[in-house]
């Protein structure tokens, strides 16, 4: 999966490529196994747990001063994402999951599951194969890969995700996480700041330094200087006007 194939306002991933071994077990990217690409519609979780994953890797990028590329793969384990993970490592991490849930599976089941869970939730055949990429296999459904439909694959994308647990969900957002808890450059500089305004270093309705500045002072981008006065603001310790900010009142703080 690269970047380029997601589009995550339609929910729609495309898959055009795959990795394969050669003879001297040399990893090589390739076609799909039934050289057609393939459009699969992605329920609204997980376009969601996309774009958080996405978001961490731009993040990233950004404190490496490095470059992704739409060509960039969606999981990899260089900084710009130039490289595929090796399908070994996927499989690997998967046991080690389901070791610790302790379920007995492996992760080719995952398409059995899905195959019988939408045709359980009353998913025509034919929108089944064109999910699972089936091309043939002597049933006239899974051969008419040319009359899969992208409404019938939306019910599908839903009906599947209907018969799933829900996505757990933080007691916290992440807003409130960072408060006490910052992960991101962004979020620590504003996390600072907030300490300082609540303790009274930094007085109600003094002028902080612009975001040209902030950058300057924390060797950071000036969008994540941006992000950090976004974030301040969200949590109701400073005022902007214009390039001018301040502190506000902590006392007033939610």
């Amino acid at each position: 999966m690269r970047r380029k194939n997601i589009d995550l306002d339609r929910g729609v991933l495309v898959l055009r490529r795959a990795v394969a071994k050669d003879e001297n077990d040399e990893l090589y990217i390739k076609d799909t196994k039934t050289h057609q690409r393939r459009h699969i519609v992605l329920d609204a979780v997980t376009v969601d747990i996309l774009r958080e994953h996405l978001a961490r890797l731009d993040e990233r990028a950004d404190q490496l001063k490095v470059a992704v590329s739409p060509e960039a793969f969606v999981f990899s384990t260089t900084p710009d994402h130039s490289e595929h993970v090796k399908p070994a490592s996927v499989s690997q991490r998967y046991r080690r999951l389901v070791a610790r849930l302790g379920i007995d599976t492996e992760l080719k089941s995952l398409r059995h599951y899905s195959a019988t869970e939408l045709i359980a939730g009353g998913v025509d055949v034919r929108t089944v194969a064109g999910r699972l990429g089936h091309s043939g296999g002597g049933v006239t459904t899974l051969k008419v890969y040319s009359a899969w439909l992208q409404e019938a694959d939306q019910r599908a994308s839903v009906a599947l995700s209907n018969r799933v647990p829900a996505r757990p969900t933080s007691p916290k957002s992440r807003s409130e996480q960072a408060k006490t808890h910052p992960l991101y450059p962004y979020e620590r500089i504003a996390a600072d700041f907030r300490e300082k305004i609540l303790s009274g270093s930094i007085m109600d309705g003094t002028a902080l330094p612009t975001i040209q500045q902030i950058a300057e002072a924390t060797c950071v981008s000036v969008g994540t200087a941006h992000r950090a006065v976004a974030l301040l603001k969200d949590w109701g310790v400073v005022t902007q006007d214009g390039k001018h900010i301040s502190a506000k009142n902590a006392d007033r703080e939610q």
